[in-house]
C-alpha cells in the first residue's frame, strides 16, 4: 500500500517545545485523548479567506491542541500525525539539538471533519521538518536522524524509535525534510545547504555532500543515492500520473527583477541552481548546463506540495498540483500544461487572506476529496516578512476546504493507495508494454518510467524504439528508463537522438543514459560527430569521471565553435582545468585585443581572467593591456573592474602598479573604476595617490567620494578639503545615492584637525528621513571630546522626538554624553523612547487605515522622490541594491507587514540583508550586508553603496546586527494621504 505524500515545511518553519505564547512558559498537556469540542467553524473564519465559488473552508484543529502546526500526513484510518514547532528559535533548537519539538496524532471520531481528539504521539524531539506513514511506521525527520516510530502495545504513543539513516547535517532550516513515498515505494527525501549530508553506506563508504538535494532509500534505509542536486532550498516533491517528479524550491536563483522561488522538474542526474557547493561535488554526475525552472515567483517561500487525486473538486483542478506559500500567505494552485517534454504551469489563487498572522506551510488532501491547510501562525520571524513587534498570539490551526459540502458520500474517492500501473511496476511488465503509436502516450510514458525503476533489460529494444515517438514526454520517460534498462547496444540510437529535435530536458536525459553506458572509446568517437548537441555530451562526459580524459586540444578547438551552447560548454570546461594555464594566457591576449567584444565573448574573457588569476602569465597580460592607451576606455576599465572581482589576496603587484598608472591617467571612466577596485581590495600601497586625488577639487565629486572611501579606514582623521567634500555631497540638493554615502563616509571619520563644526553638518542633515542619526551617531559623539556639542545634542534629541529609536548600545552612548545641562531633557527622552516602545503596536496599527484607497501612480512618485526609496531598493531595473528587490512585493507581503517595515525597519529582516559589523584583525570596522557571491567570499555594502572583498584571514571578528541600515521615521517626511499612496504602489507590485 502506498500512502498518500506527506508534507512539510521547509523555508519558513522552527522548532516545537509547547509553550503558552502570551506568557512565554511552557506548558504541559495530557498524553491522552483529549476532547476539544470547540473546535467548531471558528466565527468569521470564512470571512478572512478568499476562495473560488462553492468552496467553503472552516477551521478544524486549533490551540490547545495543537500549536504552530507545520506539517502533516494520514494514515490508513485517516488518523491525522501533525508536526508541531516549540514555536521557538529554529536555528538554536536545531544546532543545539534541544528536543522541544513533537509530533501530535489526531482523530476525527464522529466523521463530521474536525479532530475532536488529540495525543502527543512522540516528543522530544529535534526538529521533525518531514514525515509520511507507512505500513504502521511513522517516519520521521529528526535531524540528525531519518527515524521510524512505531505504537506497538496500542497506547496512541510511539514505543519504539528505529534510527534508519543518521549524518544529515542541523545547523539551518535547510536540514532534513520532504519525506514522501514515490510510485516505486521507495523512500523520496530532500536536503538544503548549507546543513548537507554524510551517510554511510552498507560497503561503509560514505554518501556525502554539503549540496542541497534529492535523496532516495529504500524503506529500510538502505541503497541511499542521489537523484538531483544543487539546491538551496528544494522542500518537496510529488509524482504526476505519468511519473515525473514536480519539487518546490525556494531560492531557485539570487532575487532580481521580483522572482526568487520556483516549481522544478526533477530529473535524476540533475543539478540546478543556486548552490555553490554543486560545483564542488565532482564526483557526481552533470549533464553540463543547469536545468531550468517549471515557473519561477517572487519570495514566496513555497512550502507543502500536492497533487489532488480526487473527484470531487471542479474539473480544472484533477491532478492539480496544490502549493503552500508561506509568505505569500495564501494555496496556490498549479495546472500542469505540456511544454515539449516538460510542462508549463497555469497558477491560480486558491485560498488568499489578508490576515499577516497566516502562514500556510503544508496542503494535503484528505480521504473525503478535501484540502487540509496547515498555518503554522506567526511564531516564524527569522528571515521571513512577519513582524516580531506585534508578539501576536497566532499560533496556527488546521482548516479543511470543501467543495459542494452538503454532496453525499458518494463523492467520496480513496487515494490513500495509488492503483496506477506506476505504483507497481512489476504489474505494468506483466499487463505488457504498449507499443503502438495509437497508445495513450501517458500510459506509454508511465509504464517507461515503471520499467525503468525495476532495470529490466528486457525491456531495452521497446524503450529504444520510443526514442522516435512524436510525444516529447514520451521521448524523454524511454531515455530515463534507458539509463537503467540497456547497454551499450543503445548508444548508436541515444546519439542520433542527440542529433535530433531534443529539448533541454531530453538532452539531459540522453546525456545521463550515455554517462551510464557509454566507454571512452565510444564518447571519443562521438566527439567527432558532425552534430554539436553530440560533441558536447561527448566533452561533457570525457570531462568528468569515471572517463576524465579529455585534451585541451579538444576543449580548445571547440571554444570558438558556431554552436552557442557547444562554445559555453567548452568555456565551462576550460574554466575548471587549471592544469591547462598554459593555454589560457594566449587566450586571454588574444580576447583582450578583439575589440569591439560580442557579450559572450565579454563574458568569456571575464571568466578566464578569473578562472586563471594566480597564473603569472594571465596577471601580466592584464596589467599591461589594462595601461595600453591604444585599447579603449571601456576595455580598459572593464579589465580593472575584473581585478576587482578576483580573490587573489594580496593583489598582483603587476596589477597594483596597473592601479596606479590608471588613477594617474585623465580618462574619468577608468580613474573611477580604478578607484573603486582599489578601494574594494583595499589596497593600501595606493592610499598616498588616493588621498591626493581627495584634495583635488577641479575632479569629480564620485572619484573624490570613492578615494575617500578606499582609505577612510587607514586614514579616518578627514582633511578640510574631505571634510568640505562631504559636507557638499550630504546636503538635500544631492541625488539620493551621493548622499548616504555621504552620511557613510562621515560615520566612519574624525573630525579634522583645524574644524569640528557640526553646526555645519547638523543643519544639512536636520529632518532629513533618508539619513538615520544612527550613521552620523560615531562622529557626533566625538564632536566635543567626551561629550555632545551643542549643535549634535540638539541633532540627536530631535531626531528622538520626531521618531528615531536609537539602540539599546546607541542609547548607552547617549546617556554616557549627556551635557550638564541636558539632564533635565534627557530624563524626558528617556520617558518619550520608552512610550513610544511600549506603543509600537498603537503605531503600526494608527496606519493601517491607510492600506486602502490611495492612488498607486502618485505612490509611484513618493516612493522615488520625497521617500527616497529608490536610493536603496530596485523596483525592475531601476533603484538602488543596498534594500531588497521590491519588484513584486506586493505579492510577498501584508500589508500590515509593509507598515511595520518602513516604520520598524530593525523590527525583522528580510533574508539576505541582515546588517553585519565585521572588525578586521588592524582594528577597522565595517558595517554592512553581507553581498551573495556564488564562491561565498565575503563582500560587504555599505550604507552608500561601496563595496568591499575581505580575505577571511583579515576578519578578526563578525558580528550580526540587530540594526537595519534603513531608517527610521521615513514615514514622518510624508503626509497621511501621500503614505495611502506609497502603500497602495507597494501592494500593486505583483
Amino acid at each position: 500500500m502506498i500512502p498518500t505524500n506527506s508534507k512539510r515545511l521547509r523555508n519558513c518553519i522552527g522548532r516545537n517545545s509547547f509553550l503558552n505564547h502570551e506568557a512565554g512558559r511552557e506548558t504541559t498537556r495530557p498524553t491522552f485523548l483529549v476532547l476539544f469540542a470547540l473546535l467548531s467553524l471558528v466565527p468569521g473564519a470564512e470571512a478572512a479567506f478568499t476562495l473560488p465559488t462553492g468552496f467553503a473552508i472552516e477551521r478544524v484543529a486549533s490551540a490547545p491542541a495543537i500549536q504552530f502546526p507545520m506539517f502533516a500526513c494520514l494514515d490508513e484510518r485517516r488518523r491525522l500525525f501533525v508536526a508541531e514547532s516549540s514555536g521557538l528559535d529554529l536555528y538554536e533548537e536545531l544546532q543545539k539539538q534541544t528536543r522541544r519539538c513533537r509530533i501530535s496524532r489526531l482523530e476525527d471520531l464522529d466523521g463530521d471533519g474536525r479532530y475532536e481528539h488529540a495525543q502527543v504521539f512522540a516528543d522530544q524531539l529535534v526538529f521533525p521538518m518531514g514525515l509520511v506513514w507507512r505500513e504502521g511506521k511513522l517516519y520521521a525527520a529528526d535531524p540528525p536522524d531519518l527515524i521510524t516510530l512505531e505504537d506497538t502495545n496500542g497506547d496512541g504513543r510511539a514505543d519504539k524509535r528505529t534510527v534508519l539513516l543518521t549524518g544529515f547535517g542541523h545547523s539551518d532550516n535547510g536540514s532534513l525534510h520532504g519525506l514522501t513515498f514515490g510510485p516505486d515505494g521507495w523512500l523520496y527525501l530532500t536536503m538544503g545547504q548549507p546543513d548537507g549530508y554524510k551517510l554511510k553506506r552498507a560497503d561503509g563508504t560514505f554518501l556525502e555532500s554539503k549540496s542541497g538535494a534529492l535523496l532516495r532509500c529504500r524503506p529500510d534505509g538502505s541503497d541511499i543515492e542521489v537523484i538531483a542536486r544543487g539546491f538551496e532550498n528544494l522542500v518537496e516533491v510529488e509524482f504526476l500520473p505519468t511519473g515525473e517528479i514536480i519539487g518546490t524550491d525556494n531560492w531557485f536563483s539570487f532575487p532580481q527583477a521580483g522572482e526568487r522561488d520556483a516549481l522544478v522538474h526533477l530529473l535524476e542526474g540533475g543539478v540546478y541552481p543556486l548552490n555553490a557547493h554543486a560545483k564542488t561535488d565532482t564526483h557526481f554526475f552533470s549533464s553540463g548546463e543547469l536545468l531550468p525552472p517549471l515557473a519561477i515567483y517572487p519570495a514566496v517561500a513555497l512550502s507543502g506540495l500536492v497533487r489532488y487525486r480526487g473527484d470531487v473538486f471542479p474539473a480544472r483542478f484533477r491532478d492539480a498540483l496544490f502549493s503552500a506559500q508561506f509568505n505569500a500567505r495564501k494555496v496556490a494552485a498549479h495546472r500542469l500544461q505540456r511544454l515539449g517534454s516538460t510542462f508549463r504551469s497555469e497558477d491560480e489563487d486558491f485560498l488568499t487572506t489578508d490576515d499577516p498572522d497566516f502562514h500556510p506551510s503544508d496542503v494535503l488532501e484528505d480521504t473525503d476529496g478535501s484540502l487540509l491547510v496547515l498555518d503554522t501562525g506567526s511564531w516564524y520571524v527569522h528571515h521571513c516578512p512577519t513582524g516580531r513587534i506585534r508578539k501576536t498570539s497566532a499560533v496556527g490551526g488546521i482548516y479543511r476546504v470543501r467543495f459542494n459540502p452538503g454532496r453525499d458520500s458518494n463523492g467520496r474517492r480513496e487515494v490513500l493507495v495509488s492503483k496506477s500501473a506506476i505504483a507497481n511496476p512489476q504489474s505494468a511488465i506483466d499487463q505488457g508494454f504498449p507499443t503502438s503509436p495509437a497508445t495513450n502516450p501517458d500510459e506509454t510514458a508511465r509504464v517507461a518510467r515503471a520499467l525503468g525503476r525495476t532495470g529490466d533489460k528486457g525491456a531495452e529494444k521497446t524503450l529504444i524504439g520510443l526514442l522516435t515517438r512524436p510525444e516529447p514526454y514520451v521521448r524523454l520517460a524511454a531515455a530515463e528508463a534507458l539509463a537503467h534498462c540497456s547497454s551499450t547496444n543503445a548508444i548508436p540510437a541515444l546519439i542520433a537522438s542527440l542529433a535530433s529535435d531534443t529539448d533541454r530536458f531530453i538532452e539531459h536525459a540522453l546525456t545521463y543514459a550515455l554517462h551510464r553506458l557509454a566507454d571512452v572509446r565510444a564518447l571519443s568517437s562521438a566527439l567527432e560527430h558532425p552534430h554539436p548537441r553530440v560533441q558536447k555530451a561527448a566533452l561533457t562526459l570525457l570531462h568528468q569521471v569515471p572517463h576524465e580524459t579529455l585534451t585541451a586540444n579538444a576543449v580548445l578547438n571547440r571554444l570558438f565553435a558556431e554552436d552557442e551552447l557547444l562554445r559555453r560548454t567548452a568555456r565551462k570546461i576550460l574554466l575548471q582545468r587549471s592544469d591547462w594555464s598554459a593555454h589560457a594566457a594566449p587566450l586571454v591576449q588574444f580576447l583582450i585585443a578583439k575589440e569591439p567584444h560580442t557579450l559572450p565573448e565579454a563574458d568569456t574573457l571575464r571568466e578566464l581572467i578569473l578562472a586563471f588569476q594566480t597564473n603569472h602569465s594571465v596577471q601580466l597580460i592584464v596589467a599591461n593591456s589594462a595601461t595600453n592607451t591604444s585599447f579603449s576606455a571601456g576595455r580598459r576599465a572593464f579589465l580593472i573592474e575584473t581585478m576587482a572581482r578576483t580573490s587573489v589576496t594580496p593583489l598582483p603587484a603587476v596589477w597594483v602598479s596597473a592601479l596606479a598608472h590608471a588613477l594617474r591617467e585623465g580618462e574619468p571612466s577608468v580613474r573611477l573604476q580604478a578607484a573603486r577596485t582599489a578601494g574594494g581590495r583595499r589596497v593600501a600601497a595606493l592610499d598616498e595617490t588616493m588621498a591626493s586625488l581627495v584634495e583635488q577639487t577641479n575632479l569629480a565629486p564620485e572619484l573624490r567620494l570613492e578615494a575617500l572611501r578606499a582609505t577612510l579606514g587607514r586614514r579616518p582623521r578627514l582633511t578640510v578639503a574631505a571634510f568640505e567634500l562631504l559636507l557638499a555631497q550630504v546636503g538635500p540638493q544631492s541625488a539620493p545615492g551621493s548622499r548616504l554615502a555621504a552620511a557613510e563616509l562621515f560615520g566612519r571619520a574624525q573630525w579634522p584637525d583645524a574644524e569640528r563644526d557640526p553646526p555645519r553638518l547638523t543643519a544639512l542633515v536636520r529632518g532629513d528621513r533618508l539619513i538615520s542619526p544612527s550613521t552620523l551617531l560615531p562622529l557626533l559623539l566625538r564632536s566635543e571630546g567626551e561629550g555632545f556639542s551643542v549643535a549634535a545634542w540638539n541633532y540627536v534629541t530631535e531626531a528622538i522626538q520626531q521618531g528615531w529609536q536609537p539602540t539599546e548600545k546607541e542609547w548607552q552612548l547617549f546617556r554616557t554624553r549627556v551635557p550638564r545641562a541636558g539632564e533635565k531633557q534627557f530624563q524626558e527622552l528617556t520617558r518619550t523612547v520608552a512610550q513610544r516602545a511600549a506603543s509600537q503596536r498603537e503605531q503600526i496599527d494608527s496606519y493601517s487605515e491607510l492600506l486602502a484607497g490611495g492612488d498607486p501612480e502618485r505612490g509611484r512618485k513618493w516612493f522615488s522622490e520625497k521617500a527616497g526609496c529608490a536610493a536603496c531598493h530596485r523596483v525592475g531595473n531601476q533603484g538602488g541594491l543596498l534594500g531588497p528587490d521590491l519588484t513584486k512585493i506586493g505579492a510577498i507581503r501584508a500589508g500590515r507587514d509593509l507598515i511595520e517595515s518602513i516604520v520598524l525597519p530593525s523590527a525583522t529582516f528580510a533574508q539576505g540583508y541582515d546588517t553585519f559589523s565585521v572588525t578586521l584583525r588592524d582594528g577597522e570596522e565595517l558595517t554592512g550586508i553581507r553581498v551573495r557571491q556564488p564562491d561565498d567570499s565575503l563582500v560587504l555594502r555599505d550604507a552608500g553603496g561601496g563595496e568591499t572583498q575581505l580575505d577571511p584571514r583579515q576578519v578578526r571578528s563578525t558580528e550580526r546586527l540587530q540594526l537595519s541600515l534603513m531608517p527610521e521615521g521615513l514615514l514622518a517626511a510624508l503626509t497621511r494621504e501621500e503614505i495611502r499612496d506609497l502603500l497602495a504602489y507597494l501592494q500593486s507590485l505583483k
